[in-house]
């Protein structure tokens, strides 16, 4: 370890915490990453299925994933080979046999969604020049706002048709917060990246192999290669700050000296700790006030012959509200069916959840009931995007010296997704480079 570098320690093994550790390690800082778990990947891990492994929820790659990308490049992942790339095409059908199927062409935007509106066939002359001055409203104004207000207020004057089948569907699956609460000011944050960049932005990246080979494994071997520490099933119970140095307390009173920590953690360990540790006040009062929605994904496994058309469809009037194809990831009738925020599906078990949602894919698809099922439940899944979540995320820099926080609930203009996590990540590490010239 060169004199310029530090000791950090890393309490949290998610996507935050494994950007962190790549990034800081790749400039020579020797950094101990501590996680509670007996395997990393916090949210975004892999759980077994019968005789193979799906991730522990749905989640989705965008190709304005742009830092996300980048993290895996530099953690030696081939990304044509680790991704299967798909120009988005969102299609929503309803149970009563209604169908919405928006295409962007690969012109340049906003182009590529005007020409796509111009020829929706499932929309009126009228309700397509509402859409299309709205969006062109949204690009006049830089996606802003003055103040922040639902997604429902700021679509109030929108086709219903449009609310039903697109900008719902569309909100709950981005910001996994319902329309009526959801942010207005996050809301456009993310469709001024997917709708205003290159075409390619849009683009749905769907994984070939599970989350866990895609990101973990590889951020493991790059940390452990470049001098990094990974410490599972290690549960960090306090810290302690003695002038400007720090020292880590686990479960079995084992101590370790750091010159910073960061808190990679989710929002509610991040909390305990802050608490027992008696530091961050005003963060622990933003946390105590955080509303967490849940992410439910159950997966129903076919005959391999079992496929849809398209990577994903939304669904409306459905218990399920998005299903995705992971024939497309290489396993071959395995479908899985997300449902975003609380509802009443949160009061089922798990068989009757399962039963209910083959029972609508049966009656949307035609298919036969499923062979087997695996439905998994993120009660915190993220936090809820109200209006004005913004006041209670709190920065990646602290009031305490040396102390540094991340996580996709940090200050960010994006809702909790992979790329806020590892977004994140890059910054806490960022600024602990930059203290350190």
């Amino acid at each position: 370890m060169s004199n310029s570098s530090r000791k950090i320690a890393i309490i949290g093994g998610g996507w935050a915490g494994l950007s962190a550790a790549v990034k800081l390690t790749n400039h020579g800082h020797h950094v101990t990453l501590f996680e509670s778990a007996k395997q990393l990947g916090g949210r975004a891990r892999c759980v077994a299925f019968g005789e193979q492994r799906v991730d522990n929820g749905q989640h989705l790659l965008l190709g304005a994933y742009t830092e996300t990308l980048n993290m895996l490049q530099l953690c030696g992942v081939k990304i044509d080979n680790a991704l299967l790339r798909s120009p988005l095409n969102i299609k929503v059908i309803e149970r009563q046999g209604a169908e919405f199927n928006l295409s962007p062409s690969r012109l340049p935007a906003p182009l590529n969604i005007l020409t796509a509106l111009l020829t929706l066939p499932s929309l009126s002359i009228r309700e397509r020049l509402k859409t299309i001055w709205f969006l062109l409203k949204l690009r006049l104004s830089g996606f802003k706002i003055r103040r922040d207000i639902t997604v429902r207020k700021l679509l109030r004057h929108q086709p219903e048709i449009m609310v039903k089948m697109f900008w719902e569907p569309l909100c709950i699956a981005a910001l996994n917060t319902a329309i009526n609460d959801a942010s207005a000011k996050i809301f456009l944050n993310v469709l001024k990246d997917s709708f205003t960049q290159k075409p390619e932005a849009s683009d749905l990246l769907i994984p070939k192999v599970d989350l866990a080979n895609l990101f973990v494994h590889p951020a493991m071997q790059y940390i452990e290669e470049h001098g990094g520490t990974l410490l599972l099933g290690k549960k960090i119970n306090s810290i302690q700050k003695i002038n400007s140095k720090y020292t880590v307390i686990d479960a079995d009173d084992h101590q370790y000296d750091a010159d910073d920590i960061i808190l990679a953690g989710s929002p509610k360990s991040t909390l305990a700790l802050l608490e027992k540790s008696a530091l961050l006040e005003t963060t622990q009062e933003q946390l105590r006030q955080l509303i967490y929605e849940p992410i439910c994904t159950i997966y129903l496994q076919y005959a391999n012959d079992i496929r849809l058309p398209l990577p994903m469809i939304g669904l409306t009037n459905c218990t399920g509200q998005w299903i995705f194809d992971r024939h497309f990831c290489g396993q071959a009738g395995l479908m899985a069916v997300v449902i975003s925020a609380s509802g009443p599906h949160m009061q089922l078990d798990k068989m009757t959840l399962a039963q209910l949602v083959s029972d609508e894919l049966t009656e949307l698809f035609d298919w036969p009931d499923a062979n087997s099922s695996l439905v998994i439940r993120e009660k915190r899944a993220t936090f809820k995007a109200h209006v004005d979540i913004d006041k209670l995320r709190p920065n990646v820099t602290t009031s305490e010296k040396n102390l540094w926080l991340c996580g996709d609930y940090t200050a960010s203009p994006y809702p909790a997704t992979l790329e806020a996590a590892v977004q994140s990540g890059l910054q806490c590490s960022h600024e602990i480079i930059h203290y350190m010239k």
